[in-house]
C-alpha cells in the first residue's frame, strides 16, 4: 500500500506549484495508486483540507518559520501537518513522526526542522484572530487571499462577503435533478423509497432534489432516471423556459447537463446545438444523452468564437451562453481556484466573455431569447458586462435576471440573465 500522506504532498505540490486542478489530481492519484478505504479517505481529506485551509495554516505556522521562509514543498508539507493536528485530531506522535520522515526522505537536513515547527505549533497555543482588521479576518479566517476579499467588498456588504466565504467551509446540497424523459417526479419519489434512498425536495428547481453519497453506480442513475447537476445550474434551463419545436443552440454546453435539461423540458421535441471547442468534452457529452435517453440534441466541435460563421443570421429561438468565468461561485468543490486567479487573469476572462458575447448574438432571432451564466458571483463579470452588452446592443431587453448565492441555498453561486431581441 502507498503512503496517503507522501502522496497527498506530491498531490498538494502538483496543484498549487503547477496550477493543476485539484479534483483531476486527487482522481488521478486514486485511480493511479492501491489505496486501503482508510487511506483512500485520508489522503483525499489531506489534499482537498489542507487546499480548503491554506492560508489559515500559515498564519498559525508563520511564527515559527524563522528569518527565512522555508522551500515550497517544505511549507506543504507543513501546512498538511498543521492540518491534521488542527482539525483532524490525528494524534501528534502519528503526524510529526510521518511529517519528519517523509522530510527525511527528500532531504536529510530538513527533519529536524519539520520537528521543531511541529513541537512549537503543538506546544503554543494558537494566534488569534482578534487584533486583525476586518478585511484581513476574513482572509485568514476563511483562507481566502487579501486581494480577493477587497475584490468581493466591491460588490457585497462586509456581512455577505463573509456569509459566502463561510458557505464554502460548509456542507453543500449534492444536487440531483429527476430526469422527466424517463420518469415523472411522482414515480421517481417512490422508487427512492423503495430503495431505501435518503432524500430531500430542494429548495429551488422543479425537478431537483438534494441526496448524500455516491449514487453514480446506482441503477436509478445508470439507468438515467436521475442525474447529477447543482441546484442553481438547474435553474438555467428553467428560465430560458423553451417551447416544444424551438430551435436552441448551448454555445458552451460541456459537460452537457443544461442541454439535456433543456431536452427535457423540450420533451425531446425541436431541436438543440450543442457546441464545445473540445473533442474529448463532445465524447462526454454525448454518452451522457444516451445514458438520459435525450435524442433531439445534435453535437458539434467549434469554438464559440467562429459560430457566427457558420450559423446563419437569426437561426435561434434560444441561445445559451454559459460562458467561461473566474470560478468564485464554485469554490467549495473546486478549493483550487482562489490560489490560481488574479485580476489579470479576470481580466483576460472578461474580454473572452464580450467576444463570446459580440460574436453570437447575431445568430438569434428577432423575438428570440439570448441566456448567458456563470458560475461566479462578482459583478464585473456579470452584471456590468451585460449593461455594457446592452449598451452596444439596445434592441436587447433584460427580461429575467438573478443571481444565487453559496450561502442562500447551499449550492453553487451562479449568475443568470435572460434578455429578448426585439
Amino acid at each position: 500500500m502507498m503512503n496517503p500522506r507522501k502522496l497527498a504532498l506530491e498531490a498538494i505540490e502538483k496543484i498549487i506549484a503547477k496550477k493543476a486542478y485539484s479534483n483531476l489530481v486527487v482522481n488521478d492519484y486514486l485511480n493511479r495508486f492501491e489505496f486501503s478505504p482508510e487511506d483512500k479517505s485520508l489522503f483525499a481529506k489531506l489534499v482537498y483540507g489542507t487546499l480548503e485551509r491554506m492560508l489559515t495554516l500559515d498564519f498559525y505556522l508563520e511564527p515559527y518559520f524563522g528569518k527565512k521562509a522555508p522551500k515550497p514543498w517544505v511549507k506543504y508539507l507543513l501546512e498538511m501537518s498543521a492540518y491534521q493536528l488542527i482539525f483532524l485530531r490525528i494524534p501528534d506522535y502519528a503526524v510529526v513522526n510521518e511529517a519528519v520522515d517523509i522530510a527525511n526522505l527528500k532531504d536529510r537536513h530538513i527533519g529536524s526542522f519539520v520537528n521543531a515547527v511541529l513541537r512549537n505549533l503543538q506546544r503554543n497555543p494558537l494566534r488569534t484572530f482578534d487584533y486583525l482588521e476586518a478585511e484581513e479576518l476574513l482572509a485568514v479566517k476563511y483562507s481566502f487571499p487579501l486581494w480577493l476579499v477587497t475584490y468581493l467588498l466591491k460588490d457585497y456588504s462586509l456581512e455577505v462577503v463573509e456569509k459566502i466565504l463561510e458557505a464554502y467551509f460548509n456542507d453543500r446540497n449534492e444536487g440531483i435533478r429527476i430526469n422527466s424523459l424517463k420518469i415523472s417526479k411522482d414515480d421517481l419519489l417512490f422508487k427512492l423509497a423503495e430503495n431505501n434512498l435518503a432524500f430531500q425536495l430542494a429548495p429551488i428547481g422543479e425537478n431537483a432534489l438534494v441526496m448524500k453519497g455516491d449514487i453514480q453506480k446506482h441503477p436509478l442513475f445508470t439507468s438515467g432516471f436521475i442525474t447529477i447537476q447543482d441546484l442553481s445550474s438547474q435553474r438555467v434551463a428553467e428560465i430560458i423556459n423553451p417551447q416544444e419545436e424551438d430551435v436552441v443552440l448551448d454555445v458552451c454546453a460541456a459537460p452537457g447537463g443544461k442541454s439535456a435539461h433543456l431536452a427535457a423540458l423540450m420533451n425531446n421535441t425541436g431541436q438543440i446545438f450543442a457546441c464545445d471547442i473540445h473533442a474529448h468534452k463532445i465524447k462526454l457529452m454525448e454518452k451522457t444523452f444516451k445514458r438520459l435517453g435525450v435524442i433531439n440534441v445534435k453535437t458539434q466541435q467549434i469554438d464559440a468564437l467562429l459560430l457566427s460563421e457558420v450559423v446563419k443570421a437569426e437561426t435561434f429561438d434560444h441561445v445559451l451562453a454559459d460562458v467561461p468565468c473566474s470560478g468564485l461561485g464554485v469554490l467549495s468543490h473546486k478549493v483550487d481556484i482562489k490560489y490560481h486567479l488574479s485580476l489579470n487573469s479576470i481580466q483576460e476572462i472578461k474580454k473572452l466573455q464580450a467576444a463570446i458575447l459580440e460574436k453570437t448574438w447575431g445568430i438569434v432571432k428577432k423575438g428570440g431569447f439570448y441566456t448567458y451564466s456563470t458560475c461566479t458571483i462578482n459583478k464585473e463579470e456579470n452584471e456590468e458586462q451585460i449593461r455594457t452588452f446592452l449598451s452596444n446592443h439596445p434592441e436587447f431587453k433584460i427580461v429575467h435576471e438573478e443571481t444565487i448565492l453559496p450561502h442562500e441555498y447551499q449550492c453553487d453561486g451562479f449568475y443568470i440573465c435572460k434578455m429578448r431581441r426585439g
